[in-house]
């Protein structure tokens, strides 16, 4: 969104907000196409929880975290449990 771009019959500080939900928009479509990228690492995977247990403990670290935060989960199991029905395992 162009800064210098004028709204017109818009209140100045309804254009900021609507610009900050933009960014917060575009960050959180950021963020779900990370979170994507992620679970598409069990793709291939066998259908088997004890083959979805050993790949996610190959896991990368942030990759983990990055899941946690975005679906807002505790554990690792709990995390585990998510993916594996994610993947209708």
């Amino acid at each position: 969104m162009n800064a210098d771009i004028m709204i017109e019959n818009v209140e100045p500080a309804l254009c900021r907000t609507l610009r900050a939900e933009a960014l917060i928009k575009r960050d959180r479509f950021a963020q779900q196409r990370a979170a994507w990228e992620c679970l598409k690492f069990f793709e291939n995977t066998p259908a088997t929880e004890a083959d979805f247990r050993m790949k996610f403990a190959s896991m990368a670290a942030d990759d983990v975290t990055l899941l946690k935060a975005f679906y807002n989960i505790k554990t690792d199991a709990e995390l585990l449990s998510m993916i594996c029905r994610f993947w209708n395992v």
